[in-house]
Formats: structure tokens, sequence, C-alpha cells
């Protein structure tokens, strides 16, 4: 206890005072098993105003505000400006030394190495910035590319040969950054090739936006990416084509289409006309009673070719012509009617895919 106390200064006086003393004279007593009484000693060492005392239950509370309201800040001084970095392209990221900064117009920077880029292609940028990229006058500087984040990160991950996928950009902003493209002197078309991470991409949306990607890509002249889109647009009605929707796509693609939808529907009437082969006559079934047959497929296949899309399901086909079996007797006839409807399917199969595969 004397090592601990020893040297004790009271925080109000300057002095050491007769608390040191009296807690001498009671270490040097005889009983010392009543810590209880030492603890009321060294309670006394602290003054009045830090003692612990029972708040009142009247006692008024501290505000939120005044818990958690930081002390004001010194005249002239400013807060740390925050600098937004894209997540694909930081300072050394693929391997590459960033000598290049582009900033989109919601400040985002995009570190970049110029070699690696001017690869890909040699007059990137020259158009918009009046000098070659590897120009010394770049280096190490800022340049602003008057696009968003999400467009000019589409573009820079083109330049890289890389997929933006995993970013998952809308739709809207692909189509802005492939309509952008040519402003910084690239050619859509020589990086939205099969097998292709933009092509791919735009691929995934053709479900959703056919008509959009097909225009998108017979104004660039993509024609890999036309044929592929165009399966989706077999259930697209022609007649909601715009003028601006077909002067952008260009005349070529725009009759390309049309020759789709109505070539596909010629084919399919030639198809579905043709009646079953008649059977050999036997005893129950002569050629007269076939031809109750070859009435009722003339009235089924008049009914699809009436209402027939370019979209005209598998399904519809078979369902409409094996319906016409339930009326039918002979075991002979109904043979040779499901041997047509086959080869119905097959030809169907075999000439959308024909049409789709060789615009």
């Amino acid at each position: 206890m004397e090592s601990l106390l020893d040297g004790f200064i009271s925080p109000w006086e300057s002095e050491p005072t007769n608390y040191i003393r009296n807690v001498d004279e009671y270490h040097m007593g005889s009983d010392l098993g009543r810590m209880d009484d030492l603890g009321n000693l060294l309670l006394n060492l602290s003054p009045p105003s830090t003692m612990l005392t029972e708040r009142s239950p009247n006692a008024s509370q501290p505000s939120a505000a005044q818990l958690i309201t930081p002390p004001d800040e010194e005249p002239g001084s400013t807060r740390p400006e925050v600098v937004s970095i894209s997540s694909s392209f930081f300072p050394g990221s693929h391997n590459a030394v960033s000598d290049i900064i582009l900033r989109s117009s919601d400040t985002v920077l995009f570190y970049v190495n110029a070699n690696a880029i001017l690869r890909t292609s040699k007059n990137v940028f020259e158009k918009f910035l009046g000098f070659s990229l590897d120009d010394k006058r770049f280096q190490d500087t800022i340049i602003d590319i008057p696009e968003s984040a999400v467009v000019l990160n589409i573009i820079v991950h083109t330049l890289y040969g890389l997929s933006c996928a995993k970013h998952n950009p809308p739709f809207e902003d692909l189509e802005t950054a492939i309509n952008r493209m040519p402003a910084y002197g690239l050619i859509p078309k020589v990086y939205i090739v099969p097998s292709s991470p933009l092509f791919d991409l735009l691929l995934s949306h053709a479900p959703i936006y056919p008509m959009q990607i097909y225009t998108l890509a017979g104004h660039f002249g993509i024609h890999d990416l036309a044929v592929k889109c165009s399966s989706h647009l077999l259930s697209y009605n022609l007649a909601d084509l715009t003028d601006d929707m077909c002067k952008r796509m260009g005349p070529t693609y725009l009759k390309r289409l049309m020759c789709l939808h109505l070539n596909i529907l010629d084919a399919l009437k030639s198809i579905i006309l043709q009646p079953p082969y008649p059977h050999p006559a036997n005893r129950n079934c002569d050629h007269n009673e076939q031809k109750k047959l070859g009435r009722a497929w003339a009235l089924a296949a008049s009914y699809l070719a009436w209402d027939s899309r370019p979209d005209l399901s598998m399904h519809k086909v078979q369902s409409t012509f094996e319906a016409l079996g339930d009326h039918l007797t002979c075991d002979e006839c109904k043979a040779v009617l499901h041997s047509r409807i086959k080869e119905v399917i097959v030809k169907w199969v075999k000439v959308k895919g024909s049409f789709l595969g060789t615009r």
C-alpha cells in the first residue's frame, strides 16, 4: 500500500496532505483485516466533485445532438475530397502501370494503360482529343470524357477485350456506349463479333429487346448480330415499325426483316396444304372414304394458314392436325395421318432454321 500511495498529491493541493499520513498510520495499525475501513479511507482521498453519486430521477439528460455533434471545425479547415475510382480500372490494375486517367462526367476515375489500349485501336480517342493517346501531354493527367461512368466502363472494357457482364449494365447504357464509340474512333462492328464479350452480352438482352438490337445491328452493319437476334423477331408485328426505326436500320436490313416474315409464311403454307398420302384401298376403307381425311386436312390447313404467324409453334400445328384422328375409324388412315404430321413438323423446323441462318 505504501508503494501505491507513496508520493500521491491531491489534484487540488500542491503539497502532500494528512491523507497520506493517515494511510501510513492505518498501515502501522494492528487491525489489518478491516479492509472496509481502508476502502472508506481511500474514498475520502477523492475530491467531492469527483465522487460517484446516484443520479436523481429529475436530473436533466443530455440531448442526442449534444452527444453526437462533433466539435466545430477551425476556420479555414477543409474536408478531404471524396474520389470515386473504378472497381475494375484502379491504379496498377491488369498488371500494368496506369499512365492515363479517364474521368467520367459523374467524376469516376478510370486508371488505364495507354499501350494496352492502343494495341486494340491505334486511333482510339484521337478524334476526340486531337492528338494520339501516347502523346506525352496526356501522361499522368486526367482526361475528361463526357460519358457516364456506366457508359465509359463499357467502352473501356471493350478496349481491354474484357466482359463487363459482372456489372450488369442496363441495355440502354449498352446501346448508348455503342452509339458513342465512333466519336472516340471505334468502329462497333470490329468489336461486336461472334464470341466477343460485347456480342454475347447483347445477345443476352435479345429476348427482351429484339427489335432494338436488330436496329442497332442494321445501323452499324453487324450482320452476325442481326441474324442471331432475328429468331426473336418472328413474333414481332411489322405494323409496329416506326419511320425512325426504319431509317435507323436502313433499307437493307428492313428488306431482310420483311422478307424473313413473308418467306416463312409462304413456306408454311406450302408445307401444311399438302394432305396425307392415301393408303391402298381395303375392304373397310376405299378411296372415297379416304377423301374425308383429305377434306378435313385441307380445312385445318386453311385455318392455320389464315391466322398464321412466322412464330407459329410446333405444338399448335401438331395439336390442330392430331384432332382429325379423333373422327377416324380406319387404323391405316390414322397411321398415314400421324406420319404426315411428323413430316410437317420436321419441315417447319428446318424452314425456320434455314431462313434465320442465311439472311
